[in-house]
């Protein structure tokens, strides 16, 4: 967790509030807000405030800076407060959770010098929470997804798009700038700052063509979505109960996370696709299911540690780096970009392309035999003709050979040769062109 020096603003005299205090502290804000719930919730337990009753309006929304002075300077008994609260954590959270939760808030009691026995302690962390119930998750797939998806709005739908193909927590898909969207890359890069993320480190990731293109779509009607929203909640933000929404606001998805669970688990039940844990009464398709979807589907195409490295797993975030530059880890992402693509098997835009880039292949390939075909045939018509030319020169050089053509020749003619015989014989010579001398015995 890092921490940094809180600065009193200018002309401020009034020392913050101790809660306000102490979780200025901690820049990052995942850690802010795990230490920031745990203790609110260990302020309405021990005060008797439930939640339910904050949200429907029952009993306002206490002021959780003066109710956490007032438990630290009463005297109270710690350890049954601890105790009660564990208890409470048993009830209403799964187990991961409830253990979080009591980390945080005995970090932060005992930062401000309220403890509790070491006997309570143990007691607490090898009896109680360990017996604590663990809902049973159901395995996110391209189809509940996809089913869940025809019951979002047009920012639930880009949202859990982007969930589902880029491997980020909520959290940080909530608080990533409009600016540190990259759309002229392919495929689209999406950086998250050190602040917003788990391990205070800086790191990207990518999100597929489907969700870059519903991402776009919400981006055409965000304005008019925000001024429709303070509209709505009006009453609420005049109480206090919200807070009003601006078109400044940077962040590409300016919602809570408690609004964007809402959201999915209203998808879930119009689509038929909701179930509860039978001992928890939790639902078994959270959202932290997508980081599990996006991990199992990318390893199934290319390296596990790829996935990992753009997941944000802090084991992976320094080696992958070191092994892959950026334009390596987008091809990967690439090659394995329609397995965490939900509309289908293969986005409808990829197989066009793949088509396209087959039949142009094809075409010049076509091309090439074709090219090819004709140069035989023209090839084999030339040999054809040297062949049938040749054939002709050597029947005339036979012929010439059997009448000697060409060559200087002496004939004997028989005594007394009638001079008509003699006179076509020379004739017949001479259309050979052929010379001699005719002598007679």
């Amino acid at each position: 967790m890092v921490k940094k020096a809180v600065k009193q603003k200018e002309g401020s005299t009034a020392p913050l509030p101790k809660l306000a205090l102490f979780l200025s502290k901690y820049s990052n804000a995942s850690s802010k807000a795990g230490y920031k719930n745990a203790i609110e919730s260990f302020l309405r337990c021990i005060y008797g405030m439930p939640k339910s009753d904050i949200k429907s309006g029952k009993i306002p929304k206490p002021d959780y800076n003066a109710l956490f002075e007032l438990y630290l300077v009463s005297k109270r008994d710690n350890d049954a407060d601890f105790i009660r609260f564990s208890e409470h954590l048993i009830e209403t959270r799964p187990a991961l959770s409830a253990k979080q939760s009591m980390t945080a808030i005995r970090y932060a009691m005992t930062y401000h010098g309220v403890n509790v026995s070491k006997g309570t302690s143990q007691d607490i962390r090898r009896e109680t929470m360990k017996g604590s119930a663990a809902t049973v998750d159901r395995v996110l797939n391209q189809k509940i997804i996809n089913a869940a998806l025809q019951h979002c709005s047009i920012q639930g739908k880009a949202l859990f798009l982007c969930l589902a193909s880029s491997g980020a927590r909520l959290n940080e898909m909530l608080t990533v700038s409009i600016n540190d969207v990259d759309f002229t890359s392919h495929p689209v890069k999406m950086t998250f700052r050190g602040e917003n993320t788990k391990t205070g480190k800086q790191r990207y990731t990518f999100i597929s063509d489907e969700a870059a293109s519903s991402v776009q779509e919400w981006l055409k009607v965000r304005n008019q979505y925000i001024e429709m929203s303070n509209a709505r909640s009006k009453k609420l933000i005049e109480i206090g109960r919200a807070s009003v929404k601006t078109d400044t606001d940077p962040r590409l998805f300016p919602f809570s996370d408690a609004a964007v669970t809402q959201w999915w688990n209203d998808a879930l039940t119009a689509s038929g696709e909701m179930t509860k844990d039978d001992v928890t009464n939790r639902n078994q398709l959270r959202i932290h299911g997508f980081r599990k979807f996006f991990l199992s589907q990318l390893s199934l195409v290319i390296s596990k540690e790829i996935g990992e490295f753009l997941a944000g797993h802090s084991a992976y975030l320094s080696g992958a780096y070191r092994r892959y530059d950026d334009e390596t880890v987008a091809s990967e992402y690439l090659k394995a970009q329609h397995m965490v693509s939900i509309t289908g098997s293969k986005q409808v835009k990829e197989l066009e392309n793949e088509l396209k880039q087959k039949m142009q292949e094809q075409s010049l390939k076509t091309e090439k035999h074709a090219d090819t075909l004709m140069q035989v045939i023209t090839e084999n018509m030339n040999l054809k003709q040297m062949l049938q030319k040749q054939q002709e020169q050597l029947s005339d050089l036979q012929q010439r050979i059997e009448l000697g053509e060409g060559k200087q020749f002496v004939i004997t003619l028989p005594d007394k040769l009638p001079e008509a015989t003699l006179r076509k014989f020379l004739e017949a010579m001479k259309e050979i062109g052929g010379e001699g001398t005719i002598h007679h015995r």
